[in-house]
């Protein structure tokens, strides 16, 4: 985004941008970026869940863990109705 923005262009107008992870500082860059939130907390505990299963059952068959994440829309991807910290 700094480097955008010292370019010259306009973000959202030119250039929108998205990130991940949702960082504390993320509403607080020149532009807001918009992030794609993970449930970090729930994350972790599927993860120990699935090596204690793995561990008291070696032959058990993979699987996949399908968690739920949320977009945080702001300012960086063109939300005009994003507020200005």
């Amino acid at each position: 985004m700094k480097a955008a923005l010292d370019l010259g262009y306009q973000i959202p107008g030119d250039l929108r941008i998205v990130g991940i992870d949702d960082v504390r500082y993320a509403k607080l860059l020149p532009v807001p970026l918009t992030t794609i939130h993970q449930p970090c907390r729930e994350i972790g505990q599927a993860a120990m869940a699935a090596m204690l299963d793995r561990i008291a059952q070696p032959g058990m068959t993979t699987r996949d863990i399908l968690l739920g994440c949320e977009v945080v829309a702001r300012r960086s991807c063109g939300n005009s109705s994003a507020p200005i910290p």
